[in-house]
C-alpha cells in the first residue's frame, strides 16, 4: 500500500489536502531538479495529465483534485506555466512557490544543483563536488490541463530565450565565467544547439581556464566561441622558445633571427 505524507506547517496554510499534494509535487520538482529537467524561467517544474494524476491520487475524485489544485494556486502556493514543445498541448505545468520551498529547505535559485559538476570560481572552472546524477525519471508526477477560474483557456506560455533548455544550470555558470556578457540569447541558442555532455563541458572549462589569462586572447561573443569550437584553440608558445629542429637525416638548415624571433630555415639546393 502506497504512504502518503505531508507537511504539518503546510498543512495549517493550506489544509491537508493540500499538502499532501504539495508534498509530492515537492518530491518530483526536486527529482527534476537532481537530473536538470523542465528547467523554465529560473526554477523546476512538473506535469501530468488528469487521467495519470487520478490514478495517483485514487482517494480523490477529479472533481476535488480540481478544487485542491484551484485553491493551491489561488492562494500562490503553486505556479501555473506551459512549456510543452507541442503548441496543440495545452497541459499546464506547475512549480513550487518560493515559500513553500523553503518549507522543504530548498531554494528557488537552482543554478548549481547539488553534485554536478559546474564554473566556480577564477581559480577552478571545473570543479565538481561527486558524480552527475544519470538517473532517467519515468514516473513523473503530472498535473491535469485545469482552466483558469472565469471559462478562459490556458495560454501558452514559452520559455525565454534566454533560458536554455539543456543543462541550464551548467549554461548560467559557464556564463558567469565567459569574460564577455554580450549577446545572451544567441549564446543560449548554440548552447541548446551543442547540447554539451559533461566530458565536453569540462573539456570547455579546462580551455577556458588559460585562455582568460592570455594576455592577448582575442575574447570573442560567447556564442561565437560555442559555433566556432573555440575550447578546441591551442595555448600560445612562449615567446622566444626556438622552433623545434627538423627530423634527423635532413641536412642543410639552419636558424635566422628574423623580427626577433629564431626561425628555421631549410637550405635551397645548391645553396
Amino acid at each position: 500500500m502506497q504512504e502518503y505524507h505531508f507537511n504539518a506547517a503546510l498543512a495549517q496554510r493550506y489544509g491537508v489536502d493540500g499538502a499532501v499534494f504539495l508534498h509530492a509535487m515537492a518530491f518530483w520538482v526536486a527529482k527534476n531538479k537532481a537530473n536538470g529537467r523542465h528547467f523554465h524561467e529560473g526554477r523546476y517544474w512538473t506535469y501530468n495529465t488528469r487521467k495519470a494524476l487520478a490514478e495517483l491520487f485514487p482517494f480523490w475524485t477529479q472533481r476535488q483534485l480540481e478544487r485542491i489544485v484551484n485553491n493551491l494556486r489561488d492562494a500562490g502556493a503553486v505556479l501555473v506555466g506551459n512549456f510543452s514543445e507541442d503548441k496543440a498541448d495545452r497541459t499546464l505545468w506547475y512549480a513550487l512557490s518560493n515559500d513553500v520551498l523553503e518549507a522543504y529547505g530548498e531554494s528557488a535559485d537552482p543554478i548549481s544543483p547539488n553534485g554536478e559538476m559546474h564554473f566556480t570560481d577564477p581559480c577552478d572552472p571545473f570543479h565538481q563536488t561527486g558524480k552527475c546524477n544519470k538517473e532517467t525519471v519515468t514516473n513523473q508526477l503530472y498535473i491535469p490541463p485545469i482552466s483558469p477560474k472565469g471559462g478562459q483557456g490556458g495560454k501558452k506560455k514559452r520559455s525565454p530565450k534566454s533560458v536554455p533548455q539543456w543543462k541550464p544550470e551548467r549554461f548560467e555558470k559557464f556564463w558567469a565565467y565567459y569574460p564577455r556578457h554580450e549577446d545572451r540569447v544567441s549564446a543560449v541558442r548554440e548552447w541548446d544547439r551543442l547540447r554539451p555532455n559533461d566530458e565536453l563541458i569540462d573539456a570547455i572549462a579546462r580551455a577556458l581556464l588559460w585562455q582568460t589569462k592570455a594576455e592577448d586572447w582575442p575574447a570573442p561573443y560567447a556564442c561565437r566561441y560555442l559555433r566556432n569550437q573555440r575550447w578546441l584553440d591551442e595555448p600560445p608558445k612562449p615567446k622566444g622558445q626556438a622552433p623545434r629542429a627538423p627530423a634527423q637525416g635532413l641536412s642543410g638548415w639552419h636558424y635566422e633571427e628574423i623580427d626577433g624571433e629564431k626561425v628555421l630555415v631549410v637550405d635551397e639546393p645548391g645553396d
